[in-house]
């Protein structure tokens, strides 16, 4: 079986850092974990240090935005399969044992991804994403920018991955996005959909200190770059001619503040348990949903209407 080399970058982690290191060294087929250490100013590196374990390796970080730790990361990958783990996020148990069978039985495949949990800032499950449906190929919908589930639950052939040049720096956010549409382009990615990893939301990460606007501005612009080199065989980054960036220092829109994001997980997943007969496990997390974010009437609106629901009598 080919072995794993996991990247990790991290700034300011050290409240999770020790968790989401435990959760790889169980793996098995684990190599090492290159722990990118993007200018911390915490102790982080020194409680992963403190674990010691020699398939730790902590570098210094470039400081130059997630694109960069990450392909410093990338670059120093020993081992012919790669995959990414967020300081702040989980690999949960047989994750690597699955995927590294499957990517070992079937060699024409660039990559394989799965299903994930969302998490909150305590650790405790919110949703149940990307886990539906049968195993399947998605390498087409990839090919047209429709992105089905996180970077960090894909596995990938460290070939491949070099032969994209590894993140784009002109990506603020979304640049995990781009980089799973673009090695599409390489070959054949297959989709299982059970849960592999543990996403938490937390206003101190990356995706949350982004205003709404800049989200969807770069994840709009993967999206297109997607559908041009489908059509083209390159895209307008490629090109040298990219849309311009909007000055988002002067940009009101909100910030993209985890207690929505987490809402709305709650909601999703309340609706996928009233929908297949779990009416009381639904009604809860409803409620939890209210909880979160209890200025946003839809959320009410939902509550209202699940109870009403569940006061109906059950089909027979």
């Amino acid at each position: 079986m080919a072995k794993v080399s996991v990247v990790m970058p991290a700034r300011n982690a050290a409240a999770t850092v020790v968790e989401a290191l435990n959760s790889l060294r169980e793996q098995a087929h684990l190599a090492e974990i290159i722990l990118v250490d993007d200018g911390s100013t915490d102790d982080t590196a020194a409680r992963a240090a403190a674990l010691g374990d020699a398939r730790i390796r902590i570098l210094p970080g470039p400081q130059s935005g997630i694109s960069a730790a990450l392909n410093m990361g990338f670059l120093a990958a020993h081992h012919p399969l790669v995959a990414r783990c967020d300081a702040d996020d989980l690999y949960l148990p047989g994750r690597l044992r699955t995927q590294v069978d499957w990517l070992t039985r079937y060699p024409d495949h660039v990559a394989i991804s799965g299903g994930f949990l969302s998490l909150d800032g305590q650790g405790r499950a919110l949703a149940r994403l990307a886990a539906d449906g049968s195993a399947r190929e998605v390498t087409g919908d990839l090919r047209l920018g429709r992105v089905l589930t996180h970077l960090c639950t894909w596995l990938i052939r460290r070939e491949a991955l070099l032969q994209t040049g590894g993140a784009r720096s002109w990506f603020e956010t979304a640049e995990d996005v781009d980089l799973q549409f673009r090695l599409a382009f390489l070959g054949p990615i297959w989709h299982l959909p059970e849960p592999v990893y543990g996403y938490r939301l937390h206003d101190g990460s990356i995706t949350h200190s982004r205003r709404t606007a800049q989200l969807a501005f770069y994840d709009a612009a993967a999206r297109s770059f997607a559908e041009d080199r489908a059509k083209t065989g390159s895209d307008a980054l490629d090109r040298g001619c990219p849309p311009v960036v909007p000055d988002f220092l002067q940009d009101s829109s909100k910030m993209n503040a985890s207690a929505r994001q987490i809402a709305g997980h709650l909601v999703s997943q309340a609706w996928r348990d009233h929908a297949v007969g779990h009416r009381r496990a639904g009604l809860k997390l409803m409620l939890r949903a209210v909880a979160q974010d209890p200025r946003t009437a839809s959320n009410w609106k939902g509550l209202a209407v699940m109870l009403a629901k569940s006061l109906l009598p059950r089909k027979t």
